[in-house]
């Protein structure tokens, strides 16, 4: 599991969601943001992350199908 400051998910939920409705991105966010997701010194092993990933997965197709 990756850990995140606030700081680091807001922007990472930033991008995402930008991605998700196709609106413009900043591409030095996402570098950041990639960069963020490589570094291995900040992981942890979580049993419940596959699962966690999977419904949040849900959860944002959910949210988009409600507000087209």
């Amino acid at each position: 599991m990756l850990i995140l400051n606030d700081a680091q998910a807001l922007i990472v939920q930033d991008l995402l969601t930008k991605m998700l409705v196709n609106e413009p991105y900043s591409v030095t966010q996402l570098e950041e943001a990639i960069a963020w997701f490589q570094q291995e010194s900040d992981r942890m092993s979580c049993p419940f992350e596959q699962v966690w990933s999977k419904n949040l997965a849900q959860e944002i197709v959910q949210e988009l199908r409600r507000h087209p």
